[in-house]
């Protein structure tokens, strides 16, 4: 999310762009039914979509004068945490106020203290708590430092394990930085171009089996946040805005005049994305509405993007199992970085500025990597500070995957271009905070992790690699895996037969 010597080359806006940006989320194939057994050969995505699977969609919004809402997915048989948030945002002056109540359904028995993540707290000024409530009755006594809201819980919680936590509060939302060396790149806040919320309610992040709370510090580089699943409800209206918009989300949305709703079930994370500029683009691939976002100018590049999706969504439904969303929105970031949240993910401006008409690039490949987190992030979550690369290794290999699939003549071509020149080095295993550099991040977790996993491949046989990965799957769905449940989806994984590798790749043998 070691250079070679010609990207020093290049200008530094390509070098921003490569720093930040190369890690990270249809019809007409053909052998889909041997996935199991092989790797197929699909349909190139040079071919031209058909008329029935890419339509524009200039308002993806349906129009509706009730409240009802859809669901996109099954919750988990005990579903604990839901959102119910009513947001009304000033578009012009940037400013969100929200009324939020958060239903815990037998997750707190035996818990003293609640902690909530508050991503918002750590811009300057970018969150004023005005009340907590918990259960009807009103806290007074709390902590909210940097990214962590903490207070004590009443006993009735703690015995029950049930709770209602009703939060009022305003976020301000930051202008989003231009590219810098020394700093990530920021998805959350706003552009002359787009509003994006991300990260921007209060969440409960999951306990672990001390009854303790999983909460990570911020880091420089990489993801720290870890995010049980959850149901959402969000009526979000907008004022304050002159011209119209164009709104993208995680689910798709109810609108009544300038009122957004919206419903999704069992999912990580809740993103949208505003912009007055939008164009607009959409298919279907396997039971999923696939939307592309783009900016003016980008209309060539937003149909290769959805293209790719819609092969991606394809291949991975089939290679892992179906993707349990009504759509997934990919958004033409206004920051260079591509980044993956359930059912929305961005993709850097600076792809589609460097698009050369090919595959064989950025564009094509983060689509198809961030489209994989939908699986290995999405629907099978990790602490993506302690374990990153049982996401971010299995989404490197994904885009592998994906060129076995649809280009397998540019194999040799993706591991020269995407892996080996750079020559990485590093354990895969490590947490974030164990890397000295980003780099040093990137190489091992993405890049080694890719070719472990590709080593793993060879070794367990491409068959029951695949059958292991759908087990993977199913077996994992919606919950926080770590490495053990991973190797677990293989019933012939032995430690002395993975030996070999393993050593080469863990610093510590699994």
């Amino acid at each position: 999310m070691a250079y070679m010597r010609k990207i020093h080359r290049r200008s530094i806006a390509i070098f921003i762009i490569f720093t930040s940006l190369i890690t990270g989320c249809q019809p007409g194939v053909t052998s889909i039914n041997t996935l199991e057994n092989q790797v197929p050969t699909l349909k190139p995505s040079n071919s031209p979509p058909l008329e029935s699977t890419l339509t524009l969609a200039p308002d993806p919004v349906e129009e509706s004068s009730t409240s009802t809402l859809t669901a996109t997915a099954s919750p988990p048989e005990q579903q604990k945490i839901s959102y119910h948030i009513t947001a009304s945002l000033n578009y012009d002056g940037k400013l969100v106020e929200i009324n939020q109540q958060i239903w815990l359904e037998e997750l707190l028995e035996g818990v003293q203290e609640m902690a909530l993540v508050v991503e918002t707290n750590r811009y300057n000024g970018g969150f004023e708590l005005k009340s907590i409530e918990v259960d009807d009755s009103l806290v007074e006594n709390y902590s909210l430092v940097g990214n962590q809201l903490r207070f004590e819980l009443p006993d009735t919680a703690s015995g029950s394990g049930n709770a209602v936590i009703h939060l009022s509060y305003n976020i301000q939302l930051p202008e989003i930085p231009p590219p810098s060396e020394m700093f990530k790149p920021q998805p959350y806040g706003f552009t002359d171009r787009q509003v994006n919320l991300v990260d921007w309610y209060p969440f409960v992040p999951p306990l672990n089996e001390q009854k303790e709370w999983v909460v990570h510090q911020p880091p420089y580089f990489g993801e720290s946040l870890v995010y049980p699943t959850a149901d959402y409800e969000i009526n979000l209206s907008i004022s304050g805005n002159d011209v119209p918009l164009t709104v993208a989300a995680s689910s798709p949305a109810w609108r009544t005049e300038n009122t957004y709703s919206f419903s999704m079930l069992s999912a990580r994370t809740f993103a949208i994305s505003i912009s007055p500029v939008y164009a607009v683009l959409e298919g279907n691939a396997s039971g999923v509405k696939v939307r592309a976002y783009a900016f003016p100018g980008y209309e060539t590049q937003n149909a290769v993007v959805l293209q790719n999706a819609i092969e991606a969504v394809t291949l991975y439904s089939e290679l892992f199992g179906n993707l349990p969303h009504e759509s997934v929105s990919i958004v033409q970031a206004d920051f260079l970085d591509g980044m993956e949240f359930d059912g929305l993910y961005f993709l850097s401006k600076g792809f589609y500025d460097l698009y050369d008409g090919s595959v064989k690039g950025y564009l094509s490949l983060i689509t198809v990597h961030e489209m994989a987190h939908q699986w290995w992030f999405g629907v099978v979550g990790n602490d993506q500070a302690m374990e990153p690369w049982l996401d971010e290794g299995l989404s490197t290999f994904a885009e592998l995957q994906y060129i076995e699939g649809y280009y397998p003549d540019l194999v040799d071509w993706w591991w020269i271009y995407r892996v080996n020149i750079y020559e990485p080095e590093g354990w895969v295993n490590l947490s974030i905070y164990d890397y000295p550099s980003y780099l040093a991040y990137r190489n091992a977790v993405y890049l080694r992790g890719a070719a472990y996993i590709y080593e793993f491949r060879e070794l367990m046989g491409t068959a029951e690699f695949n059958t292991g990965m759908k087990r993977y799957f199913t077996d994992n769905f919606r919950q926080i895996v770590n490495e053990e449940d991973f190797f677990g989806a293989f019933p012939n994984y032995s430690e002395d037969l993975f030996s070999e590798i393993n050593s080469k790749y863990f610093i510590t043998t699994p």
